[in-house]
């Protein structure tokens, strides 16, 4: 009997764990189905205005993301929604960094845009115009916002030597943003001009005169530090109206043109 038994017993063990495994298998499957048929409820986009930025609107990406679903997304389910290819092809849009979507408890599939940021604003001897991003990204100019940002004139990007070319927009990029981690130069520098010969020359928003930098590659740091020493020792003492060129090309100098001479500090 007790042999019997201990097979009996067997027998109720298997037949419990075959019959626990069996109902998790029909809940998994009814929960999977369930969840196959959930919906999107509402679409919610979020870009970063905070950022001062708005080149985008959040119903160009909401007309953008259904346009992709191929219907309205609002009532689409959610199984169908490929999210990743969405989001890759929202960052093709030439003024988003990154975009990444999200399906909230709520069945709410919610859109967070990064704008890419400009930091420099090119306006070419051509009439071409484009922005430089913080990456090194050109950014297309937009009839809806204008970025308040440093402007570079002249011979950029002219399409005759590309070696040049590719030089001056480096300098350009190298330059703005040293100047952009600067409070000070920060709120000195307005334009850069960038001559026939591809060097660059700061034209300041305090009016009157005009800075000869060169090539940003060569002592960037150096000639901006002699620039504020000269701003605080030399020009707080003549004032800022004494000089129509101030010219940081020569190692250690300051070389000051006033209006009708030619004088080196």
């Amino acid at each position: 009997m007790k042999k019997i038994w201990r097979i009996l017993k067997k027998i109720l063990t298997i037949v419990t764990v075959l019959s626990f495994a069996a109902l998790f298998v029909v809940v998994l499957t009814s929960a999977i189905q369930k969840q196959n048929q959930l919906t999107c409820k509402n679409l919610e986009v979020k870009i970063d205005y905070d950022s001062g930025l708005a080149f985008l609107t959040e119903n160009e990406i909401k007309d953008r993301i259904n346009f992709l679903s191929g219907e309205d997304i609002v009532g689409k389910q959610l199984a169908h929604i490929d999210f990743r290819t969405l989001e890759k092809e929202l960052e093709k849009n030439p003024f988003i960094d990154n975009a990444e979507i999200f399906v909230d408890l709520q069945q709410n599939i919610k859109v967070d845009v990064i704008q890419k940021r400009p930091i420099l604003r090119i306006l070419n001897s051509d009439g071409v115009g484009y922005y430089i991003s913080e990456k090194n990204e050109r950014i297309p100019l937009s009839d809806k916002f204008t970025s308040h940002v440093i402007i570079a004139l002249g011979d950029v990007e002219m399409h005759q030597t590309p070696k040049r070319d590719s030089t001056v927009q480096t300098d350009l990029f190298n330059l703005t943003q040293f100047v952009q981690r600067d409070t000070f130069l920060n709120s000195v520098v307005d334009q850069i001009y960038v001559n026939a010969n591809g060097e660059l020359d700061v034209i300041p928003k305090i009016s009157g005169h005009i800075i000869h930098f060169g090539n940003s590659e060569e002592n960037m740091k150096e000639k901006f530090e002699r620039l504020k020493i000269f701003y605080k020792e030399g020009m707080a003492k003549v004032g800022w109206t004494k000089y129509k060129a101030i010219d940081l090309r020569y190692m250690n100098q300051v070389v000051c043109e006033k209006n009708d001479t030619t004088n080196t500090l």
